[in-house]
């Protein structure tokens, strides 16, 4: 069985999503010349939590994943993060203050009874961020 080592970013704005990466609690934990690759590469711990895989199906060619099809053809749609309970409201304040641009003005019900918002790629350096939060009692 393999498991998930990282994902790569290629990013233009590397001051802007460290900062992103700082809000959403997660520092650089190191940075590493590769030399014969001519990259620099920052590292981002994740916490210990199983991760999962979602491969994204669009039902409907009004979806925003048919439209993403369309314009960008298949490939990585977004990465998501999940807060603490009653943490999401907080953390859109903090973004959007810090410049941020969030899709939804109000957090939406997702899949697993989760709340979501997203982060808006112009604003992220061209990542579709999603940010989410246990919903429910």
């Amino acid at each position: 069985m393999a498991f998930l080592n990282h994902i790569g970013v290629a990013v233009a704005d590397m001051p802007r999503v460290k900062r992103l990466m700082e809000l959403l609690g997660l520092p650089a934990t190191r940075s590493e010349q590769v030399a014969n690759e001519r990259v620099m590469a920052h590292f981002f711990e994740l916490p210990l939590k199983q991760a999962h895989v979602e491969l994204l199906e669009p039902t409907s060619t009004e979806s925003a994943v048919a439209k993403h099809l369309a314009k960008r053809g298949p490939g990585i749609h977004h990465l998501s993060f999940e807060v603490g309970r009653g943490k999401l409201d907080e953390l859109c304040r903090t973004l959007a203050a810090e410049g941020f641009r969030l899709v939804y003005e109000e957090p939406r019900l997702g899949a697993h009874g989760m709340r979501i918002n997203f982060l808006h790629p112009s604003t992220t350096g061209g990542i579709l961020i999603e940010i989410m939060e246990p919903g429910g009692p």
